[in-house]
């Protein structure tokens, strides 16, 4: 008991303070789940949804789930500063300890070529958030005059996303919480943080069959320590691929995924915790299915197909 008590301050004080984005070990196949600049980027609907648990087997651990689906308003494009845009939404859940926080979200995006393969683009994704605090579920011992007791409450948030792409690499910029909030029907110290992320990745052709596509990302928050994921994935024929990454913060991440019946795609991630959370615990899973009807490309990679 004291034990998990334990755990759901820590995770109260990560929440209150800290980092206020969810981890995604899968992150390179969710370009338009953390940055919003990459909304309706393809030339046709993309759909997906996801589900992550972290920390399985720890008391009040988070998890969390998304759906979404984004699609081009005009697909075509032309050689020199021509525009496209595209609009998307996004359903989003994250539960940690006593804390769950649901948003729904909209995003626009404007795609602008500079030529036939370098864009870039620009999105703002905005919505509400309802934020709820479930007293009976953190279990305190003695009361704490910190914390106001159970209770909910609906605020907006707002996302900024850019995008910059050539025909084998990408980067991207998003900045997170946007509209400053305090959380006072949770706690006289609770609020929201500004998070910015810097994204990057780029394709190498090892043959006609085989490429490999290593990528990282950087997430920024005040007062807590910077994290940095890295990975490489080396994918078969454009059907298949398997994949490492680190994060610095806490785990070694294993991914695999394949299409199926070219419109779909699973992909799978173990996270395996290398932090102090590591004792007990069956460390973190993450699952995806993916939907697009977009022909595949042959010069595509995992990546870069996102690219058309």
């Amino acid at each position: 008991m004291k034990k998990n008590l334990l755990c759901i301050l820590v995770l109260i004080t990560f929440c209150s303070f800290g980092q206020q984005v969810s981890h995604m070990s899968q992150w390179i196949h969710h370009q338009y789940a953390i940055n919003p600049a990459y909304t309706g980027i393809k030339t046709c609907l993309e759909a997906q949804s996801t589900f992550r648990g972290q920390w399985i087997k720890v008391d009040g651990a988070p998890y969390s789930g998304w759906v979404s689906v984004h699609a081009p308003l005009q697909s075509k494009r032309r050689k020199f500063l021509s525009g496209r845009h595209g609009l998307g939404g996004m359903v989003y859940l994250d539960n940690i300890g006593p804390f769950q926080d649901i948003r729904v979200q909209l995003s626009y995006a404007g795609h602008f070529n500079f030529s036939l393969t370098n864009r870039l683009s620009l999105g703002l994704a905005v919505g509400a958030r309802q934020l709820s605090f479930d007293l009976n579920e953190a279990k305190p011992l003695t009361p704490d005059p910190t914390i106001n007791g159970s209770a909910s409450q609906i605020l907006p948030t707002a996302t900024f996303g850019a995008w910059w792409n050539g025909k084998n690499y990408f980067a991207g910029f998003t900045l997170y919480e946007l509209i400053p909030q305090k959380w006072n029907v949770i706690g006289t110290n609770a609020g929201s943080q500004m998070h910015a992320m810097v994204t990057g990745g780029y394709k190498f052709n090892i043959n006609p069959k085989v490429d490999v596509f290593p990528g990282m990302y950087v997430a920024y928050t005040k007062n807590t320590p910077i994290e940095l994921q890295i990975h490489a994935l080396v994918e078969f024929q454009k059907k298949f691929n398997l994949g490492l990454g680190l994060r610095n913060t806490d785990a070694l991440i294993a991914m695999i995924g394949f299409r199926f019946k070219e419109k779909w795609k699973l992909g799978y991630s173990y996270d395996f915790i290398l932090s102090k959370m590591r004792p007990n615990t069956f460390h973190s899973h993450e699952i995806t299915l993916s939907f697009s009807p977009c022909k595949q490309r042959v010069e595509s990679t995992s990546g870069c197909a996102d690219f058309d």
